[in-house]
């Protein structure tokens, strides 16, 4: 690993390494468990990016996610690191002054929202975001009927990329190898209880090394399992659910709802579960 500077090298390292042979990530849906291998990861990674670049996403740009823990997350975090610009996780039960604060705050330009419920807390305060060009939804229930000229579906982001991918090979391995492991990789704002939110800018680095830190104090393996339910906004959320997975080629588990923490640990023996920040 010591060629990769970046995640989204490492990813695409590790993807040579594993291929389909292995499982990345799985999502329970509707009681089932979705695999995703590591071919899948890098593949949803490449055409969300290629999407974004399409969109007009340009490096330094940044993409704020309001979304429980979900694959599209993680995806989302290293398609904006390809394209050398910043991911910026929110809390999803933030209220809507919350919301607008962080996204005004970082410049966001283009925000990825989960569901209906995120993409409403948006359009509230759409007007206001003056630098804002996309809002970009993953669950299309209940949209069928929302006219707003700036959404687009995470879907149809990714099929521009694929396009994209067509007309361009190695456009997107051209991108990557661009990175540098001082870029900003990840921009982590506190929960805002004794003030206005602060945001903390980590590079690929300080990611990286942090794990690598934790690696030589702990004995994880690469058939580990990690289960994701803590707030994508905390960091400890992104040294484990997606640095470190992406680091030791360790399995994330995301939950259908976070209130089945206990219930998906009795069913899949998780080797870490990182507790809550206090």
């Amino acid at each position: 690993m010591n060629s990769s500077e970046t995640l989204p090298q490492i990813l695409l390292e590790q993807s040579e390494k594993y291929g389909d042979k292995k499982v990345i990530m799985r999502e329970k849906e509707l009681g089932i468990w979705q695999e995703y291998t590591w071919r899948d990861y890098l593949k949803h990674v490449k055409y969300f990016s290629l999407g974004l670049l399409e969109l007009g996403f340009q490096a330094q740009d940044k993409v704020a996610i309001l979304s429980d823990n979900r694959p599209q997350v993680y995806w989302t975090m290293l398609a904006a690191q390809v394209l050398r610009g910043v991911p910026v996780p929110l809390y999803q039960d933030s209220i809507v002054k919350e919301v607008q604060y962080i996204i005004d705050h970082s410049d966001s330009k283009f925000i990825m929202a989960e569901d209906q419920e995120q993409v409403d807390k948006i359009l509230e305060i759409k007007d206001g975001l003056s630098k804002l060009k996309r809002i970009i939804y993953d669950d299309s229930r209940g949209m069928k009927h929302y006219k707003d000229p700036s959404l687009v579906s995470f879907a149809e982001v990714e099929k521009l990329g694929e396009n994209l991918a067509q007309k361009k090979p190695g456009l997107f391995e051209d991108l990557v190898k661009q990175g540098k492991k001082d870029d900003l990789a990840l921009i982590c704002y506190t929960s805002g209880t004794t003030g206005n939110p602060k945001g903390a800018m980590l590079s690929h680095h300080n990611l990286i090394s942090a794990v690598q830190n934790i690696k030589s104090l702990e004995d994880f393996q690469e058939d580990d399992e990690i289960l994701a339910y803590l707030p994508p906004a905390w960091i400890g959320d992104s040294f484990f659910s997606l640095t470190m997975v992406l680091l030791l080629g360790m399995i994330v588990n995301c939950l259908e709802k976070p209130e089945t923490v206990m219930e998906n640990m009795r069913e899949i023996g998780p080797t870490l579960l990182v507790a809550p920040p206090r």
